[in-house]
């Protein structure tokens, strides 16, 4: 791993927090994105050589499993490696640890293009690159090839939501950013929930959804203005979790934007996990 290895020290800032002042799965993509810059940079390949090169990477798909919230203040040390360089594509990996005792918070691996900002296809990776970022080391997650959904099985809830993108949800590449999504995502199992009559509260000790395992595979950007429909289906239900599995399309054309399968556990604010049959239904 030392070949390609970069760490990023980090510090939780207030406005990272969640209701639960915890950082979210959309704040750990966050870090993990920044982190993957600044690890190239790192190498010799900022964003200005991209620019000069007319280069860039974008992410096919995106795996991340959250063991343990961070929380305000928490000094992180975000890691990330290469462990496969292909013609096109690149794996790369992340962990964050807390720093004053090592506990592995979250981790993760994003499968990478590289793209040819002029003819936006995939490039053949510049040899200057591959000459650095050759290297195999162990993956932090088993990589995934595609999210593959299964409509032929009978979901035990589905419910249909759909938004507008907009302006300030785009990133620097002027569309959608990819953590923008894990938000959406996250919100449209909220409405499901609350459709299928949960009591969803932040009062007290009232259990929410845990989000502890996102798999993402982006088909292509949703663009400020663009409208989106969002599929949610709960297909599987343990005791205490539910797995579900998302589409999102245009709404006008349903072109395919994204896919994804998120894994949810019930907890109460101090981290129990909490039955289905436990969870309060609206009055």
């Amino acid at each position: 791993m030392a070949d390609t290895l970069f760490t990023f020290p980090l510090t939780v800032s207030l406005y990272d927090l969640d209701a639960r002042d915890q950082v979210s799965c959309a704040n750990l993509f966050r870090y993990f994105e920044e982190t993957a810059m600044r690890g190239s940079a790192h190498f010799g390949f900022d964003l200005e050589w991209y620019r000069r090169h007319n280069h860039f990477w974008v992410i096919r798909t995106m795996q991340l499993e959250r063991a343990c919230a961070p929380r305000y203040l928490d000094a992180l040390a975000i890691s990330t490696w290469i462990s496969t360089l292909a013609r096109v594509r690149s794996d790369r990996n992340y962990l964050a640890r807390r720093q004053r005792d090592g506990r592995v918070m979250a981790r993760g691996i994003a499968n990478w293009v590289y793209v040819d900002a002029q003819r936006m296809t995939p490039a053949r990776i510049h040899p200057e690159i591959a000459a650095v970022f050759d290297k195999r080391a162990e993956p932090a997650l088993p990589p995934i090839g595609k999210v593959t959904l299964h409509p032929e099985t009978p979901a035990r809830f589905e419910h249909t939501t759909t938004r507008r993108a907009q302006f300030y949800e785009a990133d620097s590449a002027r569309h959608t950013n990819n953590a923008i999504y894990v938000d959406w995502l996250e919100q449209a199992i909220y409405d499901a929930l609350r459709a299928m009559g949960y009591a969803l509260t932040l009062e007290d000790d009232a259990p929410l959804p845990w989000f502890y395992r996102h798999a993402l595979e982006y088909a292509r950007p949703a663009l400020p203005g663009d409208e989106v429909q969002l599929c949610t289906r709960l297909i599987h239900c343990g005791k205490t979790s539910g797995v579900w599995e998302q589409s999102l399309t245009h709404a006008s054309h349903g072109g395919e934007i994204l896919r994804a399968v998120t894994t949810t556990l019930w907890r109460d604010a101090r981290a129990q996990l909490v039955p289905w049959a436990r969870v309060p239904r609206a009055a």
